[in-house]
């Protein structure tokens, strides 16, 4: 059985949260049908942390999710006969809730849940020297997360992984939501059409007469609230400078990855996510608006060049990094 956090007293909005991610990396659920834009992205991930995954190395997945990356990690190690101790880290009581009930069958899955509320009242998270232990890392990965993570945080979160890991160990991440000048004329950022289906509920007149009844200080909340959910990207320089600054040395490589029409139905249709159409209430009147949207959105983008009849082209970006020799 894992170890570690375990969540308790979960929500049903919580529960029905993390079980629709789930389906978004994992057609019906089912672990060994991955969406195919899952598969394909994270495929490239493991090849770059495979060659540094010994027996027994100590392998961490920081920002876990509902597990997708791990459960991706662990199908490769398990095949090459390689027993490794995983700890997973995430600060998502719906999302990470789904990851321990899928590995909760696993013995060298660990998990630590990385939020809590300081002695101010405010939010903050566990540094990941202090949730190892002081113990070292032989692999870190960071499946698309770091677009997420507030670019004034990058640099002590280099540091944080720079000091948790072992002289030989690296850090790999993917994210498909950075800037950089490798993106195709013929692809996109994942995030973007999600962005866009953002834009054209601006202007959804159920929408926004919700808008218009509530208080104008709780409106502008809310709009700012929902403008968060899917943040504009920044560039690929700033992880580069952060991680270096850190005491990394990087490299870089990418990938188009394939994400289908009926994919980026049931992602934008994921509660937490579909929350960009908010004030409109959760259920089916918000999924019928956020379903049009998205329609309407991929036609603009075949019409724009970066997606086909069956799916869109998604950018991916890679990061390799080791600790620069200060010998």
């Amino acid at each position: 059985m894992a170890t570690g956090w375990q969540a308790s007293n979960l929500t049903d909005d919580e529960v029905a949260d993390g079980e629709s991610y789930h389906r978004a990396l994992y057609l019906d659920g089912d672990v060994e049908r991955p969406a195919g834009w899952h598969r394909d992205s994270i495929s490239h991930l493991i090849d770059l942390a495979m060659p540094h995954i010994q027996q027994g190395s100590l392998v961490v997945d920081y920002g876990a999710g509902t597990g997708g990356s791990a459960i991706e990690l662990l199908k490769r190690t398990d095949a090459a006969g390689i027993s490794i101790e995983l700890v997973l880290v995430d600060p998502l009581v719906s999302w990470f809730s789904k990851a321990r009930e899928l590995l909760d069958h696993r013995e060298d899955a660990h998990f630590e849940f990385s939020m809590y509320i300081d002695v101010n009242g405010k939010m903050a998270f566990h540094r990941l020297e202090e949730m190892l232990n002081g113990r070292l890392a032989d692999v870190i990965i960071s499946s698309s997360t770091l677009h997420l993570v507030p670019t004034k945080a990058l640099q002590d979160l280099g540091v944080q992984f720079a000091e948790s890991l072992a002289p030989e160990g690296v850090f790999v991440w993917d994210s498909g939501d950075v800037e950089s000048d490798l993106l195709p004329a013929t692809a996109s950022l994942l995030h973007d059409p999600y962005r866009a289906v953002r834009e054209h509920l601006k202007g959804d007149s159920v929408r926004k007469s919700l808008l218009a009844e509530m208080e104008e200080e709780e409106a502008q909340k809310a709009e700012r609230r929902a403008d968060r959910i899917f943040p504009r990207p920044f560039s690929l320089e700033v992880i580069i400078d952060a991680f270096n600054s850190a005491g990394f040395s990087s490299r870089v490589t990418d990938r188009v990855v394939g994400f289908s029409n009926d994919d980026a139905k049931r992602f934008i249709l994921v509660p937490r996510l579909s929350e960009i159409a908010a004030p409109l209430i959760e259920g089916e009147e918000r999924d019928k608006a956020v379903s049009a949207a998205i329609v309407a959105v991929l036609s603009e983008m075949r019409e724009a060049g970066t997606a086909s009849e069956q799916e869109y082209r998604s950018h991916w970006v890679y990061g390799y990094h080791t600790i620069t020799d200060s010998s």
